[in-house]
């Protein structure tokens, strides 16, 4: 077997990849997450399943040949897992965040991702004090069924195991590639078979209007022709979520991933929010879980300080989308509750409060479990990601609709 173990401050650099090129997607800036949530604009959903795709195809397919990685499965405790998914999935809604996105949009300088990291903050706290009572041990080992990916137990039928990460990473792929990024628009698998199509004035309106919604508040010089240029106003706007650009962008993210399971560990970014509560307030030698985190934690804060920084450094230097913390409030929210900065300050707390209060629950949360987990094929992921699509359509619908 091939193994090794990196040190922990390795992490910063694995999470300033994958902070950088996550913010050239945009979803650092909540409104892309809250028009997911609206069903207006799904390029997570197709981001991330060519991340996963690519992934897990890179991860079985070397574990066959006798690679050896730092596997991180998240335990199915079925009951407990769906709750957190749905707390999870209704923050999203609320906030435009996840755990990951609130520190790459403090690096990109937004405002309302202060107030979502002190709301995140409070919402880990909230699950130690759960955790410590019957409930919050009930929750955890009801219908526990332990780790387990597609193929079976953790560590089994790797070969199995590359046989059904191939199906899998076409299942991906195939969400990519067939769905419509935009709401009425059309999907890669048709512009690719209808050479003559052309944007509809629907779809170029707002192709134009997602380059402004992401340039919004910034006032760095963007030029003409060159590469911020090209990036804000093609590559991530783009309709085409099976372009060379989404591509290889997923890919780079998906086999980044991959490495840092080589180097050390999954990639996880809410964890951290549970150590700093345990540094700051719940002291390990009284809280349970604060003692399960501090004595698990692996590079996951120097890899959430590599994500503020790569989110800083791309919002400088590659998309120039540094806001400065001027005053800027998603489109989405400001359509549904106006331009008050203190609502919006409150949606941001109590959505990362919520959100990062079910993902310490499920154990997880879009990185540890959407990501890193559905790339490792693990059930509890699957579920997890299921349950937190439906919340988050639910009560977007809910709270944004119009009429």
């Amino acid at each position: 077997m091939i193994g090794v173990t990196a040190p922990e401050w390795i992490g910063i650099f694995i999470g300033m990849i994958i902070g950088g090129l996550a913010e050239a997607w945009g979803i650092s800036n909540p409104e892309i997450l809250l028009r997911l949530g609206t069903w207006e604009d799904r390029l997570f959903v197709g981001c991330i399943a060519i991340a996963i795709g690519s992934g897990a195809l890179a991860l079985y397919g070397l574990s066959a040949v006798g690679v050896a990685f730092h596997w991180g499965i998240k335990p199915d405790y079925v009951v407990g897992v769906a709750l957190g998914g749905a707390i999870f999935g209704t923050g999203i809604a609320i906030s435009g965040y996840v755990p990951g996105t609130v520190w790459m949009a403090l690096g990109e300088g937004r405002r309302d991702a202060v107030y979502a990291v002190l709301g995140g903050l409070l919402g880990a706290a909230s699950w130690t004090l759960i955790y410590q009572t019957a409930f919050g041990s009930w929750l955890v080992t009801y219908m526990n069924f332990g780790q387990i990916y597609f193929g079976g137990e953790v560590g089994t039928n790797l070969t199995v195991g590359f046989l059904i990460a191939i199906i899998w990473a076409a299942i991906m792929f195939s969400i990519a590639y067939t769905i419509p990024r935009y709401k009425g628009g059309k999907s890669c698998a048709y512009v690719t078979t209808h050479k003559s199509y052309k944007l509809s004035e629907e779809e170029q309106a707002k192709y134009e209007e997602a380059a402004n919604v992401l340039l919004e508040g910034s006032s760095m010089p963007l030029g003409k022709g060159n590469l911020p240029d090209k990036v804000n106003h093609h590559w991530s706007v783009s309709s085409n979520l099976f372009g060379v650009v989404m591509l290889s962008v997923g890919i780079i993210i998906g086999l980044t991933v991959v490495l840092e399971m080589f180097l050390h560990q999954i990639f996880g970014e809410s964890t951290t929010y549970s150590w700093m509560v345990a540094q700051l307030w719940l002291t390990p030698s009284v809280w349970k879980y604060s003692n399960i985190v501090v004595n698990t934690i692996g590079w996951e804060p120097f890899s959430d300080i590599g994500t503020l920084f790569g989110g800083f450094l791309a919002s400088i230097f590659f998309t120039r989308r540094f806001q400065a913390f001027n005053n800027v409030i998603p489109p989405t929210w400001k359509a549904r509750f106006g331009s008050s900065q203190i609502k919006r300050a409150a949606g941001a707390f109590t959505g990362a409060y919520l959100m990062l209060l079910g993902a310490r629950m499920a154990d997880g949360c879009a990185s540890g479990h959407i990501l890193s987990g559905d790339l490792q094929m693990g059930v509890s992921s699957l579920e997890f990601f299921v349950v937190v699509i439906i919340f988050l359509l639910l009560v977007a619908h809910l709270l944004y609709r119009r009429g």
